[in-house]
């Protein structure tokens, strides 16, 4: 066997040492060329890693029971353009209880799904509540620091635990809406009755800006609401965050700041009109969490003719009554003339 070996090693040595110079080129051209592909796929692989960081940033990591402390959860995008991000933030309820949550500074410019205070009820299961949260930034962000939001917890009695990011996903600016790869960071906290009962860590809000100016619009789609025409709104403010939006629909122009807090729709985007065939004025309200607001007001699509506002006949029949009642005078007096 090993003879055998051997023989068939010295007629493959015999046929390297005849083999003509060409061939010996193009075996170590193909040699270099094959290394030179491997190393460059080595070097070149990180530049395609496309991904981002959600992460939890607080000045504190210990406090004591009742006392308040802000989470914030901040997007990496390593350098990649992002367009959308969305996830739960999962903490422990029975160690911590949401007093708020601002989003004024986010780099979300439309929520999609705004993360809001959660209700009592807990999930038995898991001992666990979530804050949802889902929202795009047109024309996509790229940074180290961008702040999602803002959430302001307190905590309730001893223990420790960790807050968590579950479920997250974040888009690529690319047109295509490409999901990039997250990496996640939780925040761990302990809660103690010997922590250091230190003022209070939360900054209030000063906002006494306006929420930003918007245009609603209407549109239509066969594909949801059965058809019928809804109105589609958003804005920001960079303040305290906004806290919500009313409508109010009439076929009569009015002044904006005297319209009847009880004629106001709490409402969300997109709203289904009452008034489908688009004849009224529609006026939108954007509340802060600070208690400013502003008003916008769309003009009807379709506005009614005159004859078919009732004011109008209102004063036709009063002009007439009028006409009626003083040419009743007029031909008394000259009558008893």
């Amino acid at each position: 066997m090993i003879q055998q070996e051997s023989k068939a090693f010295s007629r493959k040595t015999t046929l390297n040492k005849n083999a003509k110079p060409r061939n010996k080129f193009r075996v170590v051209l193909r040699t270099v060329s094959r290394s030179l592909a491997i190393i460059a796929l080595f070097l070149l692989t990180p530049l395609f890693v496309q991904g981002a960081i959600l992460y939890f940033e607080s000045d504190v990591s210990e406090v004591a029971i009742g006392q308040q402390f802000q989470v914030d959860v901040i997007l990496n995008t390593e350098g990649e353009q992002i367009n959308a991000v969305e996830g739960k933030i999962v903490f422990p309820d029975e160690l911590l209880e949401v007093k708020e949550i601002r989003d004024g500074d986010s780099i979300i410019n439309f929520w999609i799904e705004r993360p809001d205070v959660p209700l009592k009820d807990t999930n038995t299961n898991t001992n666990k509540h979530e804050l949802s949260f889902s929202g795009i930034t047109p024309g996509g962000y790229i940074g180290s620091q961008g702040l999602i939001l803002s959430t302001i917890f307190q905590a309730k009695k001893e223990g420790g635990g960790a807050i968590e990011i579950r479920d997250a996903k974040v888009l690529l600016n690319d047109g295509e809406g490409t999901p990039a790869s997250v990496k996640l960071s939780p925040f761990q906290f302990s809660i103690s009755q010997e922590a250091p009962a230190a003022p209070p860590m939360v900054e209030t809000v000063k906002d006494a800006d306006l929420p930003e100016d918007f245009k609603p619009e209407i549109a239509q789609s066969p594909e949801i609401f059965d058809g019928k025409y809804f109105l589609v709104f958003a804005t920001q403010d960079k303040g305290s965050g906004i806290a919500g939006y009313a409508v109010h629909e009439s076929t009569q122009k009015k002044d904006a700041t005297r319209i009847n807090t009880k004629k106001w729709q709490e409402a969300e985007s997109p709203y289904v009109l009452k008034d489908q065939k688009l004849r009224s004025w529609i006026y939108v309200k954007a509340i802060d969490k600070a208690g400013n607001e502003r008003i916008v007001m769309l003009p009807p699509k379709y506005p009614l003719k005159w004859y078919e506002k009732w004011e109008n006949w209102i004063i036709i029949i009063l002009g007439l009554a009028i006409a009626y009642a003083i040419k009743k005078f007029l031909w008394r007096i000259i009558i008893h003339q």
